[in-house]
């Protein structure tokens, strides 16, 4: 257990520290830009991610599962990345060709094509450094990882804040520093990891790259899919609200970042251990006590947010302050991501990654019929109920299809502990009388409902020799 422990902290500092750069930044940027300017940003952003999940081809995930079964770790990288930098040349291509219409759709403005072509070329360094911390992740160097994970935020960091200072205060400033911050940051990367790049044509392996482009073609709509599901309420703000609404939704999702980061930490330790226990057969005792575990240190991190929202929201800059109404339905969708990443093991173990992207299809449907009944009247808290909604069924999905996959894992616990903090995050949406109290009592029931994770704990503290988290 101490050094399950010792390698979680290794892999927690650099997304504690990019946390803690990415709250800093959130005020920074609120107090400089309006809510307008934040929300036309938001829209490059969402672009950026959609872009992201699809431009690998689910090749990260197929080098994550081969990397423990191909000894030579240059030749797996190198084939790995090779599909990803030809796509990439497509994105660079289609963002020359149609760079006015790109920024009309994301601005209602066509004057801002430099930033189409400027974001193409972001893609093949944002590419060049997936791979390259993959590569450090899957060795378990968990302090290096953290390391260089945070080198990139800074340089952004650094150039925001520089570009915010010295430049015009608005979007165009926010977008600029995230594309040059970006660049600047993986070129530093590049040079220490030079040693995966001297390409030798003999590592070309037609077999694998076949093998590893097989199952990650589920991935890609999977990963599609699911980045879409986060970006929706976005689309639907742009298409029947206002860019203010879009940007107080965004500051909403920054602030229920302080989840994202328990996700981030917990995702970056897990994924590697849990490919390596399959391999050495662990049981499933543990796979079930670790995701019992991670759902019971979610629940306490969300009713924080809850408890405090309105004063974690004074972080803002006034016109901001909205945003504290979406926050707790906007905190379900890091936690019920980080819980299904210990549930759906069975399709990541059994290779049926189409799973994967047919529980991401599911999952659109009540997003978009929830955004299109809400967002008209509601705007930023009707987006933040379809997100919270959909992120349920994704999570009951991805369990329910792991299971049929063999993965037995027990989750009777988690489904009523799930309803409860849907439950509550969507009475934090509205102005309710008394909600203190509702928090509390509701509080106390989900503690309840979870008292066995915490008999487990004290069980394993007292016989440690029967369990090898190692």
């Amino acid at each position: 257990m101490e050094k399950l422990l010792k390698k979680f902290v290794g892999f927690s500092v650099g997304p504690m520290i990019a946390a803690v750069i990415s709250f800093i930044t959130v005020p920074i940027i609120t107090y400089f830009v309006s809510p307008e300017e934040f929300g036309k940003a938001s829209m490059f952003t969402v672009v950026q991610t959609l872009v992201a999940s699809f431009i690998f081809l689910g090749m990260d995930q197929s080098y994550t599962r081969e990397y423990h079964y191909v000894e030579n770790k240059i030749k797996l990288f190198q084939n790995a990345v090779m599909i990803p930098l030809m796509v990439s040349s497509i994105f660079i291509f289609i963002g020359v060709i149609f760079r006015s219409q790109i920024s009309f759709f994301l601005f209602e403005n066509s004057e801002y094509h430099f930033i189409s072509i400027l974001f193409g070329f972001m893609l093949v360094f944002m590419i060049l450094e997936r791979f390259i911390l993959l590569s450090i992740r899957m060795e378990e160097r968990a302090l290096e990882y953290s390391f260089y994970s945070v080198v990139v935020k800074v340089v952004v960091f650094i150039v925001t804040l520089l570009m915010l200072y010295y430049g015009e205060r608005n979007f165009l400033t926010i977008v600029y520093s995230t594309i040059f911050g970006q660049i600047v940051g993986d070129i530093l990367l590049i040079i220490v990891f030079r040693k995966l790049f001297k390409f030798n044509f003999s590592y070309f392996d037609r077999t694998l790259m076949h093998k590893m482009f097989v199952f990650g073609i589920p991935i890609i709509i999977a990963a599609s899919l699911y980045s879409f599901l986060n970006a929706i309420g976005r689309f639907f703000l742009r298409g029947n609200s206002t860019f203010t609404e879009i940007g107080i939704y965004t500051a909403a999702l920054k602030v229920a970042g302080i989840l994202t980061l328990v996700q981030t930490m917990f995702t970056s330790f897990w994924v590697p251990l849990a490919y390596r226990w399959h391999k050495e057969e662990k049981g499933i005792k543990y796979y079930s006590y670790m995701s019992n575990l991670i759902l019971f240190i979610m629940t306490l991190v969300f009713f924080f947010v809850v408890f405090f929202k309105k004063y974690i929201i004074l972080i803002l800059a006034p016109e901001y302050r909205q945003a504290a109404f979406a926050t707790a339905l906007l905190s379900l969708a890091p936690i019920l991501y980080t819980v299904s990443e210990t549930t759906t093991l069975g399709i990541v173990f059994s290779g049926k990654s189409q799973y994967n992207a047919l529980t991401s299809f599911i999952s659109i449907f009540p997003a978009i019929f929830l955004n299109y009944l809400l967002v008209p009247n509601y705007g930023t808290v009707g987006a933040s109920i379809a997100t919270a909604v959909s992120y349920v069924f994704f999570y009951f999905f991805r369990t329910y299809f792991s299971k049929k996959c063999g993965f037995n894992i027990n989750t009777t616990m988690q489904n009523p502990v799930i309803l409860l903090l849907l439950t509550t995050s969507i009475i934090n949406a509205f102005d309710v009388p008394g909600i203190l109290y509702y928090n509390i009592l509701l509080f106390i029931v989900s503690i309840l409902l979870q008292y066995g994770v915490i008999n487990s704990t004290m069980d394993i503290v007292k016989n440690s020799r029967e369990w090898d988290f190692s």
